[in-house]
């Protein structure tokens, strides 16, 4: 049997419903932002990578059809979920470059060069000490 070619309201609707999916995945990643939670980050951004590229081969195949899958609503909530998107990744990097300052503190580096002699330092010395 002869599959009819999708109509543009048919893929208006099936583009909305990606772009909905992926609001959901990053509402969702919020919620897991907020809650401290690794393994929930983990498994929602996991979630929301699977999502857009569902979303994408969607796209793709609307585009082959020769349909425009995308409509300016469409497009602006594409362009928020974006902007959120990037909101979420410098929130990450912030807390990464937290991190990283507060190890240091902990952790000051060393009066020897990195190529200096490694085992009498009082890391190698730490670490020496669990084997």
């Amino acid at each position: 049997m002869a599959q009819l070619s999708p109509s543009r309201e048919d893929v208006s609707a099936e583009m909305g419903a990606h772009v909905a999916d992926i609001e959901a995945c990053l509402s969702a990643l919020d919620k897991a932002f907020a809650a401290s939670d690794g393994d929930l980050i983990t498994h929602q951004s996991q979630q929301l990578q699977r999502t857009l590229a569902e979303s994408l081969v969607a796209f793709r195949k609307a585009e082959q059809a020769g349909l425009r899958p995308l409509d300016e609503a469409l497009r602006s909530r594409l362009k928020l979920a974006q902007s959120r998107l990037l909101a979420q990744q410098v929130a990450v990097h912030r807390a990464n470059a937290t991190i990283d300052r507060t190890l240091k503190v902990l952790f000051p580096g060393e009066e020897n060069s990195t190529y200096g002699n490694l085992g009498a330092s009082p890391v190698a010395k730490a670490l020496n000490a669990y084997r």
